[in-house]
């Protein structure tokens, strides 16, 4: 839900800015070939990623207890990605891509060159967002933030109160996220700035759900421009009883049981795989944002610095979306 209409116009303004005759004509042929996928079961691939995800960092300053990174499960050889990989990774995908989300696993305010990376992607015309635990939005932060161009700010807060948020957000401080929130709405009018458009993302879980309608008007009073609903993504049995909501809008799976399945594959084929590009902290190309551990890295002959978008081993994932018995794990744990 929007509150702020003005923030929001021109955010949308500042993505269509970052399109050109090259982006425009992959994102169609992007569409086609999917399309045609999806009609003769396998996959065409005619395009390029529009867009680009970079794990900034895969550490984080939380514990949380359905989180990959929380739970301490993510193997990387480099924590950090450092400045030099953000830009070879940009450039690498410049002429076809326009929208870059600076992160994946872990906590991008973690990486002390955030600035400057997110500098990085002004520089290359791309609509850059962060998402963040919300610890880190003190005045200074929030300050080079706005000033590095950044497009969307998403902060997770997934309660009105301290008791609800801190039954998943294990090792958060209520109090200092809020404070963050309206830090960087305050900052933003005092610097006469729209950006970034400032969203405030609820995970919707047990513990929560029973306020949702309060957290409209709670989320408005801090000065965000919006604010999200998202639902859970569960790993473990002990998650299940914790954390699986009641109602059936925020639930992605079907029953309660030990062997409960995911409603979303009966989709269809997914489109991330023809329109997201996703790089760990070290560099390795992974097939999907949900391949979180990695299980599925996608390396090539020439290393980790080449463009395997169309390379063999894609292709392989891909064609697995259309036999139903083999379906990789990462997908049927999907939410998409």
């Amino acid at each position: 839900m929007v509150f702020h209409l003005n923030s929001y116009f021109s955010d949308q303004l500042r993505l269509l800015a970052r399109l050109n005759p090259d982006r425009m004509i992959n994102y169609l042929k992007m569409r086609a070939s999917l399309g045609l996928s999806r009609i003769i079961s396998r996959p065409v691939v005619w395009s390029q990623p529009f867009s680009v995800h970079l794990e900034t960092a895969s550490v984080c300053n939380l514990k949380c207890p359905e989180c990959i990174a929380g739970m301490g499960l993510t193997s990387r050889n480099s924590k950090l990605m450092d400045v030099a990989l953000v830009r070879e990774k940009l450039k690498l995908h410049q002429k076809h891509a326009f929208y870059c989300n600076l992160y994946f696993q872990g906590e991008p305010f973690l990486n002390p060159n955030l600035a400057e990376i997110i500098n990085q992607a002004t520089g290359l015309n791309y609509y850059s967002v962060v998402s963040t635990n919300g610890h880190f939005l003190d005045e200074k932060n929030c300050i080079r933030i706005i000033e590095s161009g950044l497009d969307k700010l998403i902060v997770s807060l997934d309660g009105i109160d301290s008791e609800s948020y801190s039954k998943y957000r294990s090792g958060g401080l209520f109090n200092k996220v809020t404070r963050g929130i309206r830090q960087m709405a305050e900052t933003k009018k005092s610097l006469n700035k729209k950006n970034p458009l400032l969203v405030v993302q609820m995970l919707v879980n047990k513990n929560n759900e029973h306020q949702l309608g309060k957290a409209r008007q709670f989320v408005k009073d801090m000065g965000a421009d919006m604010l999200e609903f998202k639902s859970m993504q569960i790993y473990t049995d002990d998650g299940k009883k914790q954390f699986l909501p009641s109602g059936k809008k925020f639930n992605r799976y079907f029953g309660k049981s030990r062997n409960f399945s995911p409603q979303s594959h009966k989709k269809g084929v997914c489109t991330r795989l023809w329109s997201h590009v996703v790089y760990t902290s070290d560099g390795f190309m992974v097939p999907c944002c949900y391949d979180k551990k990695p299980e599925y890295l996608i390396k090539g002959d020439n290393g980790v610095n080449s463009n395997l978008w169309r390379s063999e081993k894609m292709q392989e994932f891909r064609a697995k979306l259309f036999r139903k018995e083999e379906v990789p794990e990462i997908c049927r744990n999907c939410g998409s």
